[in-house]
């Protein structure tokens, strides 16, 4: 099961999380269930003394531990991607707006010696199935939300063509 874990924050390696969400998007389709995807990213570059690896990691740590147990996070490629079970439409917009505001008052970890610093995020987000009937369907959906929620200053969250701030 390590393989499917990276070390040191608990959470889904990319691989295994585009596996999960191929299962239960099949799951979903069985069963006339419903789920949400969304793809976050850290609005600010990595600081002096640390990296975007840092950020990212130290991010995604904090909204695993703020999730319910059965959500699954995983770091991907570019951010940070939140399988949100059971949960679609507005309790998902919700949902991302909480962690969105959760993450912006942690303080995590400047230069060494140096003050802490806030992180806030940009979140992209689609539910299943109306927004798409596949992995990759909502993956691209979810990527080109959290797009336009950088591209209008970040910080906010842009949901199947709702954006909250």
């Amino acid at each position: 099961m390590t393989d499917f874990i990276e070390p040191g924050t608990g959470v889904f390696v990319e691989g295994a999380f585009r596996h999960l969400l191929t299962r239960e998007a099949l799951r979903a389709t069985r069963y006339q269930d419903f789920f949400s995807v969304c793809l976050l990213k850290p609005d600010v570059s990595a600081g002096p003394g640390t990296t975007e690896e840092d950020t990212r990691q130290g991010v995604s740590k904090k909204i695993a531990q703020f999730l319910r147990s059965t959500d699954m996070v995983a770091t991907v490629e570019d951010g940070i991607a939140v399988l949100l079970l059971h949960t679609e439409g507005s309790d998902a917009i919700r949902v991302a707006e909480r962690i969105r505001t959760h993450i912006e008052q942690v303080a995590f970890p400047g230069e060494p010696g140096g003050s802490p610093r806030q992180v806030t995020l940009s979140v992209g987000g689609v539910s299943f199935p109306r927004d798409g009937y596949n992995d990759a369907v909502l993956l691209s959906r979810a990527q080109a939300h959290l797009e336009e929620a950088s591209k209008r200053g970040g910080n906010q969250v842009v949901y199947a063509g709702e954006s909250r701030r």
